[in-house]
């Protein structure tokens, strides 16, 4: 009887261990925004004389985009490569969508610390510059 016993509290001990391991969160699936992204590790895209680095933030995860482009303009650079559908006003970067209604999202645009007062069609491209989009809501 004991050792029938002990066999069915080891049974139940390695169960609770099973349903506490499958709970674990700590490995989060990634946010419905991010599981739309085209890329969502650091890449290179592009070909081209001049270089220029686009950092993505968006809810605590980020990825950087190394573009090589000869275009002029950064928006035309960025349609290029498909990060953007449309160079002159985009909601949608790198597949994941800032809806700005219902959620009052959108994508703010820096270059270094500095958030940009005009869009990246108007934004002549320098090699090594470095560009931020952060998801902001």
């Amino acid at each position: 009887m004991k050792k029938t016993l002990s066999v069915l509290l080891a049974l139940c001990c390695v169960c609770s261990l099973l349903v506490f391991v499958s709970c674990d969160d700590s490995a989060e699936a990634p946010s419905e925004l991010w599981q739309n992204a085209t890329y969502t590790e650091d890449v290179t895209l592009g070909t081209g004389d001049t270089t220029v680095t686009i950092l993505i933030e968006a809810e605590g995860k980020s990825i950087t985009v190394t573009l090589k482009t000869n275009k002029e303009k950064l928006g035309d650079a960025m349609f290029e490569v498909g990060l953007v559908e449309d160079a002159s006003f985009f909601s949608t970067l790198n597949g994941m969508e800032a809806k700005w209604t219902p959620d009052q999202a959108w994508w703010a645009y820096y270059q270094g610390d500095t958030m940009m007062n005009y869009g990246v069609n108007d934004t002549v491209i320098e090699n090594n510059a470095q560009y931020r989009f952060v998801y902001t809501k």
